[in-house]
């Protein structure tokens, strides 16, 4: 069983990703999709890399500020 699903957001190496796939096979692997001020960023990451966003109302800097 995934721990993770489509759609949901994940903080990966301290960043915001969106989930976009989920590997079939297991161990599962996940395609990770992020938008920056350099252009998109694309990952592939087990869930041992992956942490649930803890809450929406706790800031996090996730991104680099200019």
């Amino acid at each position: 069983m995934n721990s993770f699903v489509v759609g949901e957001e994940v903080l990966y190496n301290g960043s915001r990703y969106v989930i976009t796939s989920i590997s079939g096979e297991r161990p599962y692997h996940y395609h990770l999709l992020a938008s920056s001020p350099n252009g998109v960023k694309f990952a592939w990451s087990n869930k041992e890399n992956l942490k649930k966003i803890a809450s929406y109302t706790k800031p996090v800097r996730d991104y680099d500020s200019p």
